[in-house]
C-alpha cells in the first residue's frame, strides 16, 4: 500500500446527470473524427493505477472542471481510434486479471467490489469497459512510442550527482492501523479506534483487531520506510510528529489511517550501483511521457475535433 508505481494508468468513463422534471438531460459536447462524446459520458470516471487500485473520479480528478475532464476523455477517444486502426484488442483474460488484482489489492470479494461500484453509481459493465480502455491505451503507446534512448553511464551518473536529496532520505519507523474505505462503516470504525487509543488502549492490540493492512497481525508494525514511499496524506500527517505520538484519523483515497511514530533516522546516501536501474527507469518514464504528449498532439492535429461546450 505504501509503494506506488510511477506510471499512472487512466481508465476514463463518464456520466453527468442533470435533473429536469426528474428526467436525465443529455447533449453532444464534442465530436472526435467519427465519434461523438455526450454530456452523460463525461461524468462517470474510473481510475485504475499500475498497482490495480480502484479510484473514482472524485479521488483522481477532484476539482477539475468539465472542460478539463473532457480534454482527457478526447485523448482517450483518440487512443481507442488508433487501437482500432492498429487492430489492437484486449482479451477477456486480461480484463479478468486486472479485476482479480483490484480485489486482492483492496481485500474484497466480487460482491463487495460491485457494491462499491454501485455506491459510485458505476455499473459493472462500465467498470470493465473502463479497464479495457486503459489496457488499449497502454498497448497503443507501447506500439507507437519508440523506447530506444541514449541513456549511457555518463547521463545516469550525472543525474545521480545532481539529485543527491533523492538518494539520501530520512527513514521513519511507523505502526499503522488502516481501515479500508471498502467498509460501509469505515469512518466510524476509524474514529472509534482513535478514541480507544486516546483512552489508553495499546495501539498494537487495536491494530491486530481492526487493521485491514497485512501489518495488522504484527501490531501494525510496517518497519522503517522512506518518506517518499508514503502517500502525501500520510507524509503530511507525520511531518511534525514526535517519537511515541500518533496521528489523528487520516483519510486517503484508500480509506482511513492512524499512524504511530516509533523512530526517525537519517538515511545514508545510497551507492550509485544500487539505484542505477531506478534512475534509468525514471529517465525512461520522463522521456516516454514527453513522447506521449507529442504523440497526442500529433493525433489532435491530424484529427477533426469539435468541442461544443
Amino acid at each position: 500500500m505504501n509503494r506506488f508505481s510511477i506510471l499512472l494508468i487512466l481508465v476514463l468513463l463518464l456520466l453527468l446527470t442533470q435533473e429536469c422534471r426528474c428526467e436525465i438531460v443529455d447533449r453532444i459536447v464534442a465530436v472526435v473524427n467519427d465519434d461523438i462524446i455526450t454530456l452523460k459520458e463525461v461524468e462517470k470516471f474510473v481510475h485504475v493505477d499500475k498497482k490495480n487500485t480502484f479510484k473514482s473520479v472524485q479521488d483522481y480528478l477532484f476539482g477539475l472542471q468539465l472542460r478539463e475532464k473532457l480534454d482527457i476523455f478526447i485523448e482517450n477517444t483518440l487512443i481507442k481510434q488508433q487501437a482500432k486502426k492498429l487492430k489492437i484488442d484486449v482479451s477477456e483474460k486480461e480484463l479478468e486479471h486486472v479485476v482479480e488484482s483490484i480485489k486482492k489489492q483492496n481485500l474484497i470479494t466480487d460482491e463487495e467490489l460491485k457494491e462499491q461500484l454501485k455506491k459510485e453509481n458505476i455499473s459493472y459493465e462500465e467498470f470493465l469497459n473502463g479497464i479495457k480502455t486503459t489496457l488499449l491505451r497502454n498497448k497503443v503507446l507501447a506500439r507507437v512510442i519508440t523506447p530506444e534512448m541514449n541513456l549511457n553511464e555518463k547521463v545516469l551518473k550525472e543525474y545521480y550527482d545532481t539529485h543527491v536529496e533523492e538518494f539520501t532520505e530520512e527513514e521513519i519507523h511507523v505502526y499503522q492501523i488502516f481501515i479500508s474505505g471498502m467498509r460501509n462503516d469505515a469512518k466510524e470504525i476509524a474514529t472509534q479506534v482513535h478514541q480507544s487509543i486516546g483512552r489508553g488502549m495499546p495501539f498494537e492490540e487495536l491494530a491486530k483487531i481492526y487493521s485491514d493492512d497485512p501489518s495488522g497481525k504484527y501490531g501494525g508494525d510496517i518497519g522503517f520506510i522512506k518518506k517518499s514511499e508514503l502517500i502525501p496524506e500520510l507524509r503530511d500527517a507525520l511531518k511534525d510528529l514526535k517519537k511515541g505520538e500518533y496521528t489523528g484519523v487520516v483519510q486517503s483515497r484508500y480509506g482511513f489511517h492512524i499512524l504511530k511514530l516509533i523512530d526517525r533516522k537519517k538515511g545514508e546516501k545510497v551507492p550509485f550501483e544500487s539505484v542505477r536501474e531506478e534512475i534509468q527507469k525514471k529517465l525512461i518514464i520522463e522521456e516516454s511521457e514527453k513522447r506521449y504528449k507529442e504523440y497526442i498532439e500529433k493525433l489532435k492535429k491530424d484529427s477533426y475535433i469539435e468541442v461544443k461546450l
